[in-house]
């Protein structure tokens, strides 16, 4: 789960989002919606996947995603194997306040 603010991930904000109830939480999921960013399954149909290489568990949110033409507050996690990718994300995403990226083995 994210929550944007001010094109920056807000992570205050979803903690302020999960410390209030009722009318107080309402007003603030209104404020501030939280996003919930899909990486890869850690069970499907009642299977661990955690131990499978990285793309089986990987290909059923994308097959998902794709199916369902899921869009925000919904969002796939982008994915890649190149290196040079993944030095550009860690240039250019640490604006928006990621602060890093998971490696997981092929």
């Amino acid at each position: 789960m994210v929550v944007w603010e001010s094109g920056r991930l807000a992570f205050e904000r979803l903690q302020g989002r999960l410390q209030r109830r009722g009318a107080g939480a309402a007003r603030l999921a209104e404020q501030w919606p939280a996003h919930y960013v899909v990486f890869d399954l850690l069970r499907l149909e009642g299977t661990d996947t955690t131990t499978w290489p990285y793309r089986r568990p990987r290909a059923a949110p994308e097959r998902l995603f794709a199916e369902q033409q899921l869009t925000a507050p919904w969002a796939l996690c982008p994915s890649t194997t190149d290196p040079a990718t993944v030095r550009e994300w860690l240039t250019s995403w640490t604006t928006v306040g990621v602060e890093g990226v998971v490696y997981k083995r092929l």
